[in-house]
């Protein structure tokens, strides 16, 4: 039976088949040559849950471990989501990165 990170890997990774059919959770989460929770051609995903808390909280640590697998010169974008007890799930990108998305999506027509 799954556990509850296995069932947010394959959450994730169940969204991002609608960008990329081959999207799909890793071999033991990030271990061996997979750097992400999720394997997809776009971003570098890493996924927690808090499931004994209310909050989302976001470790530094955590934050740089994720960015130091971006592959140099990568175009992936990484992302961290978790999700809390109440099973609300939240993707959470650097600034710069939200913005550059932003603007993107404006300049294609899509906002």
């Amino acid at each position: 039976m799954a556990s509850h990170k296995n069932k947010l890997e394959l959450y994730i990774a169940e969204k991002l088949k609608r960008i990329d059919k081959y999207a799909r959770p890793t071999r033991g989460s990030g271990a061996n040559n997979e750097v992400e929770d999720a394997y997809n051609k776009y971003f570098i995903i890493e996924g927690k849950e808090k499931h004994s808390s209310d909050n989302v909280v976001l470790h530094y640590k955590v934050w740089k471990k994720l960015l130091n697998n971006v592959p140099v010169g990568s175009k992936r974008i990484p992302f961290y989501v978790t999700e809390n007890k109440q099973m609300d799930k939240f993707a959470i990108i650097d600034q710069n990165t939200f913005f550059e998305l932003v603007y993107k999506l404006h300049e294609l027509g899509g906002l």
